[in-house]
C-alpha cells in the first residue's frame, strides 16, 4: 500500500516566477516495448518536461491539437508502419511543430518523404547526450522568431544542452 510518500514532500514555490516546462509528444506503437526507455530519457535530457505518450496516430492528432507542443518524436514503428509514423511525422511538421524521429533505419522512408530524411532521428535506446542534441537540431529548424506565440513560451534548454 502506498504511503504517500514515495515522490518526496509537497513542491515548494519559486519566489513567485512561473517555471516552464517542456511539452513534448512521444508517439510511438505502445504494444511494443522498444521505445519505453526514452520517457526516462527525455527526462534526463530536459528536466522539466510534461510527456504526453500517444500510442496511435489518431491520439497524437487528437493531442496536437489539444496541446501546444515544443517538440514531438514520432516512432517510425507507429502502426501501420512505417507509414503511419511518416504520416504523422509529416502533420506535425505541417503544424510547425519541431520533430525527431525515432528509428534504427532511414530507410524506412518511403521516397514520396524524402525530406524527413533531413529530419534529426535517434534510435530508439539512445542516451540523454543523443536524444538531448537531436532535440536541439529539431529546435534550431524552427528559429523563434517563425514559431509565433510559442517563442515566448520556450523553457530554457538545460546547460548540458545549450551551445
Amino acid at each position: 500500500m502506498a504511503t504517500g510518500h514515495e515522490f518526496g514532500g509537497p513542491m515548494q514555490g519559486a519566489s513567485g516566477i512561473r517555471s516552464v516546462r517542456w511539452r513534448l509528444l512521444l508517439a510511438h506503437d505502445a504494444t511494443a516495448t522498444t521505445c519505453d526507455p526514452l520517457a526516462f530519457v527525455i527526462e534526463s535530457a530536459l528536466g522539466a518536461v510534461d510527456i504526453t505518450d500517444a500510442s496511435s496516430v489518431d491520439d497524437a492528432r487528437v493531442a496536437l491539437f489539444s496541446v501546444d507542443f515544443h517538440v514531438a518524436l514520432v516512432c517510425l514503428d507507429l502502426p501501420p508502419a512505417p507509414s503511419g509514423g511518416v504520416r504523422l511525422a509529416q502533420e506535425v511538421l505541417a503544424l510547425d511543430v519541431p520533430v525527431v524521429l525515432i528509428t534504427r533505419s532511414l530507410r524506412w522512408i518511403p521516397q514520396s518523404a524524402a525530406a524527413l530524411r533531413e529530419l534529426p532521428w535517434v534510435a530508439p535506446d539512445a542516451g540523454v547526450t543523443e536524444v538531448g542534441q537531436a532535440i536541439v537540431d529539431a529546435m534550431a529548424r524552427f528559429p523563434a522568431i517563425e514559431r509565433g506565440t510559442r517563442a515566448s513560451s520556450l523553457p530554457e534548454l538545460p546547460m548540458a544542452l545549450a551551445r
